[in-house]
Parts: structure tokens; sequence; C-alpha cells
């Protein structure tokens, strides 16, 4: 499984904010595991800076922290420039049907309930790793078509 990932070019950027350092250990371990490049933060703060400076595939993002909760977080990595694109995943103990309609509702791309299944997790990141894989092809193919276009009008 490991292997056959790093081989097949899937390493991801993945930021993982958590005020535990724990679940962060946690979630950094898998992820190094299937091949991808970790960065982590504590705080709503350093999240936002390292997204904006590291540029990540992938976020994981608690809800419940000290300052600014990961459902504000969520919502100014929507409305800036520079985040807008980047697939979120929250990862809360929060209850999960009220925590999973504020997350989707803040532009959330998926929610994973703790403890964490580490199961689920490969799962939910794999998934949405395509998906971000899928949408950037998709940009790739437009962005072609109208250099086609433009050249043909030339």
């Amino acid at each position: 499984m490991q292997a056959t990932e790093k081989r097949s070019g899937s390493r991801a950027r993945i930021l993982v904010v958590d005020d535990e350092a724990v679940i962060r250990d946690l979630e950094r371990h898998v992820l190094e595991e299937l091949g991808h490049e970790v960065f982590e933060a504590a705080s709503a703060d350093e999240a936002m800076r390292l997204a904006r400076e590291k540029k990540p595939d992938l976020i994981l993002l608690d809800i419940l922290m000290p300052g600014l909760d990961g459902i504000h977080l969520c919502k100014l990595l929507r409305s800036d420039k520079e985040t807008e694109d980047v697939r979120i995943l929250i990862v809360s103990g929060l209850e999960p049907t009220r925590a999973l309609e504020e997350s989707i509702i803040a532009g959330a791309d998926d929610f994973l309930s703790k403890p964490i299944d580490v199961t689920e997790l490969v799962v939910r990141v794999r998934s949405l790793l395509r998906v971000r894989n899928i949408h950037d092809e998709e940009r790739r193919t437009e962005a072609y078509i109208r250099s086609l276009q433009s050249y043909r009008e030339q």
C-alpha cells in the first residue's frame, strides 16, 4: 500500500490543524505512512499562515480550538483567494449530526468524527485527494481549450 502510493506520485501536501498534540501526532503519522508531506498547526492563526505559505492540497481541521474555532477558520479559508480551493476535512469530537451540518455549511468537503478510526481517515483522505486531482485536471483541460481557442482566433 505505502510503496505503491509513493511510486505513483500521489504525494500530497497536508496541513493538520488541532490544538491537541496527540491528535496531530496520530494524523501526521498516518499521513506520512501514506507518503504525504505533513505540516502542523495548533491554532487558527498558525493554520491560516501555513495554508497561505505551504499551499496544501488538503487540510484536516479540528472544530474546538482556543481563539478562532475550526468552523470560522473554514469560512475564512473559503473566502480567501489563496486558499479557497483547498480540500477541507473537519475532524471533530462534537456531536456528529450538528457538527457535520455546521461543517458542510461552512464550506468543508467532508467530516470525520473523533475518536479517529484510522481506516476511515485513510479512505476519506484518499477520496478528497482524488477529488482534488480531478479538479486540477479539469482546470488544466479548460486552460488548454482556452489557449487553443485563443490561438484559432488569431
